[in-house]
């Protein structure tokens, strides 16, 4: 039973990277009347990462985060961690996730050759469905839950309107040193884990 259900989900993985590819990078969001994005609310969720740890919503829910969508086919998707991680660590407090279809121990060697160090977790078919991702890379921002904006497609050159906005998010347009991270504090922190 076990090689079955193992099957199962290499089949749907298989299944949606095809549909990913056909739709190819790029695309739109769903407008209301005055022109704006409609994005839902984060879903619930919880997954295993490559680190073993569960990683679920609940962050997502008390702050500000990123989460992207990615694959290791993808080469924009290479782009797309590495700027997902420096967001990572440029922002105090930031969260950032990565989410693939495929295992995550993929990911292993590409993040360690990017000295990328976010987590990595592997979602079913469903969340990309409830989060209305059907190209590759896709970034979403999130505010206390609400998907606030999205970027889809390979960040080139980085992408100045999610950037504004992340930074908007954690309260940073009115007062920028409350976030962000010198070089300085970023060294202490990272010396102290």
């Amino acid at each position: 039973m076990l090689h079955g259900n193992a099957r199962l989900m290499r089949l749907c993985g298989l299944i949606l990277a095809i549909a990913i590819a056909v739709a190819g990078c790029g695309g739109k969001d769903k407008r209301d009347a005055k022109g704006e994005a409609q994005y839902p609310m984060l879903p619930k969720f919880e997954f295993k990462g490559a680190d073993g740890k569960l990683y679920d919503q609940q962050a997502f829910y008390n702050g500000v985060g990123v989460m992207s969508f990615v694959a290791s086919w993808c080469g924009p998707c290479r782009t797309e961690l590495k700027e997902l991680d420096e967001y990572a660590r440029k922002y105090a407090g930031v969260i950032a996730l990565a989410a693939t279809y495929e295992s995550p121990e993929f990911y292993r060697g590409v993040m360690e050759s990017l000295k990328a160090a976010i987590p990595v977790i592997q979602v079913d078919s469903a969340f990309f469905v409830a989060l209305q991702v059907s190209k590759l890379p896709t970034r979403i921002l999130i505010d206390h839950g609400k998907i606030v904006l999205r970027s889809i497609g390979a960040p080139s050159p980085p992408d100045s309107q999610f950037t504004g906005a992340l930074e908007k998010a954690l309260g940073l347009a009115t007062n920028p040193a409350v976030a962000r991270k010198d070089s300085q504090s970023q060294d202490t922190a990272n010396g102290q884990e």
